[in-house]
């Protein structure tokens, strides 16, 4: 009996063997069937999927034969492994390599053994496709061209196996990576919110007066300041809220809410800014409008919605607030007299950092509108921008009315 030579690359065959992670793995459907095809097309009582490991050959499928593994140096396979092209022996018998081989002398008794060897796209021949009989034979043509393409099927399979392992590993560890990042953001937001409102509180009350009269040219620097105080911790406040959101953590207190009423206080809270931009803020309902909803919540979607309006409306302009029942929903309708929305940001309005800017003094963080949508669809309503003429913007807002609802 001859025992095959090693490879060549047999260091590098066998890691590139062991990356497949497949040696003792349970038998599978996709292997077997090809097994089965082997030995029904060939006519033959064995086929085997086997790959050949340091010191045995292993059976990945096994049709006809109980053995799940033999001694690498009574394989057949072995000797296959060293060409590209299939191995093929008539009658062992009248091999002088095999004639003495236990496999052939003893049970299983091979005569005719034919192996396709499985050759990975970088060139290793990991193991065969292999046809075994216990009486002499050759291939036809035919019958080559097919065990020379079921093996390539099965090196298509392992490297699926591979594939999938690999995108699986990936989405585990871009899962790890968000949930990383979520928590890392939630933290640095939460560290970096306390001593900001700190900040704009101690701002406020400089400016306001109450601690001494502020020298004259301190007085322009410190409003800058709370200015700037103002909207940083818009923005922590705001990546807290989108945080929340998109982990599903954020928390919804339903009660019945008069959405008039709500919207009114909104208007009320918002005239300080519109005094301040010259824009007059003007409600146009004064009927009581019951929902089902957190009024916290829906109090932030309105408040973002009529100060966006003012932001953008000229000076000595008019936002126009109108609160209307709809059939089943409560339509809040928020128009400003501004330049409009550019349409290539139409379609984006509502995602995440989108910022498409309608005054060039203007800016924010890109997240308002997408907290709003997320605030709303969990109240099973809808919010979108209803005119965009140039001269009149409006965004609507729709909430079902008296309605039992819970988050989506």
């Amino acid at each position: 009996m001859q025992s095959a030579p090693l490879p060549e690359n047999e260091e590098h065959r066998i890691r590139k063997l062991q990356m497949y992670q497949i040696l003792d793995t349970s038998a599978e459907e996709a292997f077997d069937r090809i097994t089965r095809i082997v030995a029904e097309m060939i006519g033959v009582p064995i086929a085997l999927v086997s790959l050949v490991d340091r010191e045995r050959q292993w059976f990945k499928s096994k049709h006809g034969l109980d053995a799940t593994e033999t001694d690498r140096e009574l394989a057949f396979c072995a000797h296959t492994i060293l060409g590209d092209g299939v191995f093929e022996i008539e009658n062992a018998l009248d091999d002088e390599r095999f004639f003495d081989n236990p496999l052939v002398a003893n049970d299983p008794s091979i005569r005719f053994y034919a192996g396709a060897p499985l050759q990975t796209p970088d060139g290793y021949r990991l193991g065969t496709l292999c046809a075994v009989d216990n009486v002499p034979r050759k291939l036809t043509e035919q019958q080559r061209l097919l065990l020379q393409d079921m093996a390539a099927i099965v090196v298509d399979e392992m490297e699926l196996r591979i594939a999938l392992k690999q995108a699986l590993n990936s989405a585990d560890l871009q899962a790890k990576s968000i949930v990383l990042k979520d928590e890392f953001l939630a933290n640095v937001t939460h560290e970096l919110r306390t001593p900001l409102t700190s900040i704009c509180g101690s701002l406020r009350l400089i400016n306001s007066g109450a601690m001494g009269e502020i020298p004259g040219g301190f007085v322009e620097p410190l409003h800058i300041a709370d200015r700037n105080a103002d909207s940083l911790l818009t923005l922590i406040n705001e990546l807290l809220d989108i945080q929340k959101l998109s982990s599903g953590l954020m928390e919804y207190a339903f009660e019945p809410i008069d959405i008039t009423q709500l919207t009114n206080e909104v208007c009320e809270n918002v005239q300080g800014v519109g005094i301040a931009r010259h824009v007059s803020v003007v409600l146009e309902s004064n009927t009581p409008i019951t929902i089902s909803g957190d009024a916290k919540r829906i109090q932030q979607v309105i408040t973002n919605i009529l100060a966006n309006a003012i932001k953008f409306s000229p000076d000595g302009s008019v936002v126009d607030v109108q609160v209307i029942k709809n059939a089943n929903y409560a339509c809040v309708t928020v128009t400003d007299q501004g330049p409009g929305v550019p349409n290539e940001f139409v379609p984006s309005l509502f995602d995440k950092f989108t910022q498409a800017n309608r005054k060039a003094d203007v800016s924010g963080t890109g997240l308002g509108l997408s907290i709003c949508k997320t605030i709303v669809d969990a109240h099973q309503g809808t919010i979108g921008l209803v005119e965009n003429s140039g001269t009149a913007t409006a965004f609507r807002v729709e909430l079902p009315i008296r309605q039992t609802v819970t988050p989506r």
